[in-house]
């Protein structure tokens, strides 16, 4: 949108402006203005120009002071994220309550970082000199790219090490849900951080992109998206360091000794949970063919208990998708699908932007459905005629991020560590966990080999010094 306004001066002057809509009743919930790209160079050259000196200290309590504001503020934060992005508020809180787990590893990371300045016996002839080994901030700037899909923590689990390596970081948060971002900025503001460590650049993706291309002061860029948008900023950024933090096709295996009302609930709550737009989010569910028709039948059972409706409304579990337009894209697929042979057991039934819970089986590798990253709520369920074969589709799912694996036989348990090779194997749960070691969602992969997570990224965002 264009703005017409006046300065002081009495000139006209035209400003664009992002508007930012409920996808739930499409009512405008903020209107921010987009940086042109001399504002956008004029921030990033501010970044440059920007170069902090926190103590280990004051980084662990700017650090746990956002976490403390958080959690005063988490309804008005979780309404917020709602309100933009359409997920229920059952899913926003607990993104607010993964933001602030995020920034509890941070502060405690910010005090290790003083622990790792440690001597080490130096090997002359005297052995009396004695070297000291840390780990310094990147010499330029941190750049940043974020997807609509977990509007908050993403970008915490961006800035979070940003902060804790005394580093500066300029992102660039989804057009569709940029005001979590803001309000983020706020709350570290509010905590003490300096307001030149992290700042925002409101543009499309394709602005910034060319952006950090020109720009000689970026030294990393991290970029959370699909994996074709990944493919097109590796080919477009090469004089820097590149994380890609990317949708993978996560998938749940069920062995025959799983108790399938829990395994049912787990699959729904992994397909189904944020709209089933988390980036590892549960795809494709390979069952024993011996309790395949149960288990359809108790996730089906779920499914429906998945209440659609208002998203702030706190009896409703499923929000909307983060547009209409996506989600008739899924209704699409669904119904080629079915037209080609799939079963829609329950679900697709859409309503703007909301899609209710879906389960089908019988759907095929060249089924839209399956070849296509399908980023909404549906569960696809597939069986399986032994583990060999389970394991080999899971291999062959295309940049397997995550596999769970649902039953308590361990020699099973052991063959599945061994054999499957996926970024992380879950047993017995869901991907989408955080640890301080493994990354929050989704799979990554970059030439540094370094994952989005609170550890991997304090390496990434930092050069070893001695």
């Amino acid at each position: 949108m264009t703005v017409t306004h006046c300065d002081n001066m009495g000139n006209i002057l035209q400003l664009q402006t992002t508007v930012v809509r409920n996808p739930w009743n499409n009512v405008v919930v903020a209107e921010l203005a987009v940086d042109s790209p001399r504002q956008a160079q004029a921030k990033l050259a501010a970044a440059w120009a920007y170069h902090p000196n926190l103590s280990c200290e004051q980084r662990y309590h700017i650090l746990s002071r956002a976490r403390q504001l958080l959690q005063q503020n988490k309804p008005e934060i979780a309404v917020l994220i709602s309100e933009e992005s359409g997920l229920s508020l059952q899913d926003t809180y607990d993104e607010v309550e993964i933001a602030c787990v995020v920034l509890h590893y941070a502060a405690e990371q910010a005090l290790l970082m003083a622990a790792e300045n440690c001597p080490s016996a130096g090997h002359s002839e005297t052995n009396a000199d004695i070297h000291f080994s840390r780990r310094s901030p990147l010499s330029g700037i941190i750049a940043a790219i974020t997807s609509f899909n977990h509007p908050l923590a993403q970008v915490v689990c961006k800035v979070a090490p940003a902060i804790v390596t005394n580093n500066r970081i300029v992102l660039n948060p989804c057009e569709k849900t940029p005001s979590s971002a803001l309000a983020l900025h706020k709350i570290l503001s509010e905590a003490g951080m300096p307001s030149k460590m992290f700042t925002l650049v409101n543009c499309s993706v394709a602005a910034f992109l060319n952006l950090v291309v020109a720009q000689r002061y970026i030294d990393l860029l991290s970029f959370t998206g699909c994996p074709a948008a990944g493919e097109e900023v590796a080919r477009k950024v090469t004089g820097c360091k590149l994380t890609l933090e990317i949708d993978s096709n996560d998938t749940m295996i069920i062995a025959a000794d799983a108790d399938l009302k829990q395994a049912a609930a787990l699959a729904a709550r992994g397909a189904f949970s944020c709209s089933g737009q988390r980036s590892s989010a549960i795809r494709r569910v390979l069952v024993d063919r011996r309790c395949h028709a149960a288990f359809v039948r108790c996730l089906a059972e779920e499914a429906q208990s998945y209440r659609t409706g208002n998203p702030l409304d706190t009896d409703v579990k499923l929000g909307t998708l983060i547009d209409e337009i996506s989600a008739a894209e899924i209704e699409q697929r669904i119904r080629i699908s079915v037209n080609q042979g799939a079963c829609c057991v329950t679900g697709n039934q859409r309503d703007g932007a909301m899609l209710t819970a879906t389960v089908l089986t019988g759907v095929t590798a060249d089924m839209p459905l399956m070849a296509k990253a399908t980023f909404g709520p549906v569960a696809l369920v597939t069986p399986y005629t032994s583990i060999e074969s389970a394991i080999r589709k899971a291999n062959d799912a295309g940049l397997a991020g995550n596999v769970s694996v649902i039953t308590c036989d361990q020699q099973l348990i052991s063959r599945f560590m061994k054999e499957l090779q996926v970024a992380k194997v879950i047993i017995n749960g869901i991907p989408g966990f955080y640890s301080e070691e493994l990354s929050a969602d989704g799979v990554s992969f970059s030439a540094n080999k370094y994952q989005e997570s609170m550890t991997e990224c304090c390496l990434a965002y930092t050069c070893p010094q001695s």
